[in-house]
């Protein structure tokens, strides 16, 4: 589903609606498995939605509604969502938006309504009710507990585009709570709960529900660590990006969208690797790299936690390596535990994003040595963001940016070399390196051959990190280090050398939270 086709399908359906004298109030954007109304009558791509209906969505199921006001709710298995209220005068944009989701999960992007008067988008539950102040937002029902969750997705409060505030009062009959953070969610049980940091066992149980999307593009798991976190899903991961963006006043990369669309939930963390490989960097590096980066309640926090890495044949990028002489490694401690680390701080107001890049790394022979780096703050303009960071790290510790950059032969993209090796037996050019000239001093600064005197015994580390769904609350990351074993590590042996080369690799899914 594309831009042009949801301008074209909005148009249709507001001509359409003058003659239905207001009946007729949206549209099945997208069916996935088994969709009813309350007349038991199936309903698909396209199917028209009416004022007074009743969706009934089944296991496995899942469909995205797009009303008149361009509002779209994305319905759950298992949900039952009632349109109590719709009346919208498309000149004006004046209107009252009220569902009941008896149980189940409906992910909502607010439309004209709520912009042009934002408390008249209401959602009822069995349990409570709560008011929106134009916004992005998840909410669940369970009729078995008589529990409710709210997650809000929107911006926060002071934003810089002029949305908006994602506002959302929660409240039990009695009590209110305020969430007023992305990423933080509240309860209702008995009464209704503080606002408080959404955990990712929620967002998994949240995103589960709606991970039957006819692209199968949103329930990747890391199965390689037994993650059980889905990336946060829509019945069509492109518009919703292309929703969002719009939002944001963002670009939309679909290229990335496309690349991510083709993770599964049995994506393991190879297919994770070379799907995060075949993206490519869409930041801008401009004169304020040097930025301080400024943290507040719009930023949002994604850290993955320490994750493993792994000796790796065949890299994610379709490169040749070595692994170690009869399979034990010349350079990384086999026995030792080799981990990555990052904190990516994002602010989609700002248009920022840096990041705290962190390594436990242990050598052949050597003790661990941790390892840290703060990237300069730069701006991001486009949605899936995906960003990139190389660097050289000393034996003993440091961290150096001298690494590889582009001569400007295309060689890499610009300050992002993935590897050490440039295609089969051939090096990165010996240009590419800030402080050393010559092939030679490129291959001592990445060589561990205890033999070889002029052994620099650096390690080459390259990460990167890309945020997933339209929410920008779901991210992947992944880690890569390299280094080398030649005894000679001369030019005319540069086949060798590169044949020498081992490649440590790891990926994880990485789920956003609002900074406290």
């Amino acid at each position: 589903m594309n831009k042009n086709f949801l301008t074209t399908l909005f148009f249709l359906i507001i001509l359409t609606s003058k003659s239905l004298a207001g009946e007729f109030i949206g549209v099945i954007g997208a069916a996935v498995g088994e969709i009813n109304n309350q007349k038991n009558e199936k309903l698909s791509n396209g199917s028209k939605i009416y004022y007074g209906d009743t969706i009934k969505v089944k296991t496995n199921s899942n469909a995205q509604i797009l009303f008149l006001d361009e509002t779209v709710m994305t319905v759950g298995e298992n949900t039952d969502l009632t349109i109590d209220d719709f009346i919208y005068d498309p000149k004006t944009n004046n209107g009252n938006f009220v569902t009941s989701i008896k149980s189940g999960i409906v992910k909502t992007i607010s439309g004209k309504i709520s912009e042009k008067n934002p408390k008249n988008l209401k959602v009822k539950m069995p349990n409570g009710s709560l008011g929106v102040r134009g916004t992005e937002f998840l909410v669940s029902s369970n009729s078995d507990n008589n529990e409710s969750t709210v997650v809000l997705l929107g911006p926060g409060p002071e934003n810089t585009l002029g949305m908006i505030p994602g506002n959302i009062q929660l409240t039990d009959g009695l009590n209110t709570t305020e969430i007023t953070n992305p990423g933080f969610q509240a309860m209702i049980t008995n009464v209704v709960s503080l606002s408080s940091p959404t955990n990712a066992e929620v967002i998994s149980q949240m995103s589960s529900s709606m991970s039957h999307s006819v692209l199968n593009s949103s329930s990747i798991i890391d199965s390689s660590k037994n993650l059980t976190t889905n990336l946060i899903n829509s019945a069509d991961l492109k518009n919703n990006i292309i929703v969002t963006a719009e939002k944001f006043d963002l670009k939309s990369d679909e290229g990335a969208s496309e690349i991510l669309s083709s993770l599964s939930s049995e994506s393991d963390a190879k297919e994770i690797s070379v799907a995060m490989n075949q993206l490519q960097e869409n930041i801008i590096v401009t004169d304020n790299e040097n930025y301080v980066r400024t943290l507040d309640q719009d930023t949002i926090l994604y850290d993955s936690g320490w994750f493993d890495l792994s000796p790796v044949e065949t890299g994610s990028n379709g490169l040749t390596y070595s692994l170690g002489s009869e399979g034990v490694s010349e350079i990384f401690d086999t026995a030792a535990t080799q981990q990555g680390r990052a904190k990516v701080y994002v602010n989609f107001n700002k248009k920022e994003i840096s990041a705290d890049v962190l390594s436990k790394i242990t050598l052949k022979g050597a003790s661990t040595v941790e390892y840290s780096f703060t990237t300069p703050t730069v701006t991001l303009t486009t949605i899936p963001v995906v960003a990139s960071v190389p660097m050289a790290m000393g034996s003993t510790g440091g961290t150096f940016i001298d690494t590889l950059i582009d001569s400007g032969g295309g060689e890499c993209p610009a300050d992002s070399c993935t590897s050490l090796v440039r295609v089969a037996n051939t090096l990165q050019s010996s240009s590419l390196t800030v402080n050393s000239g010559t092939t030679e001093q490129l291959m001592d600064k990445y060589n561990h051959d205890t033999s070889n005197s002029d052994a620099a015994k650096e390690v080459f580390q390259y990460g990167k990190f890309t945020t997933v769904d339209g929410s920008g609350l779901t991210g992947l990351g992944t880690f890569v280090f390299e280094g080398a074993h030649d005894a000679a590590a001369s030019p005319a042996g540069e086949a060798a050398y590169v044949q020498s080369i081992e490649r440590l690799e790891g990926s994880t899914v990485v789920i956003g939270k609002a900074l406290e």
